[in-house]
């Protein structure tokens, strides 16, 4: 039941896919207690905010939409 709020609230903030997918993967990599590869600590893309989101746990934290998104 967790999974279908969280994806409800990330529709209703319009994430895109890669925010999405960057996210559950940031949880699953924190939950195995893996290391960030630098991409991923320093990437400006969805997928890569995303996973950090996951990552540090600050999954309430909006995408901000600010180069070319609507």
């Amino acid at each position: 039941m967790g999974a279908l709020v969280e994806l409800k609230a990330l529709a209703k903030e319009r994430a895109s896919l890669a925010f999405s997918n960057g996210l559950s993967d940031g949880r699953t990599a924190r939950s195995m207690k893996s290391e960030l590869t630098p991409y991923l600590e320093i990437g400006i893309d969805d997928y890569a905010r995303g996973f950090r989101a996951g990552f540090f746990g600050q999954e309430n934290d909006p995408p901000s939409r600010t180069i070319g998104g609507a």
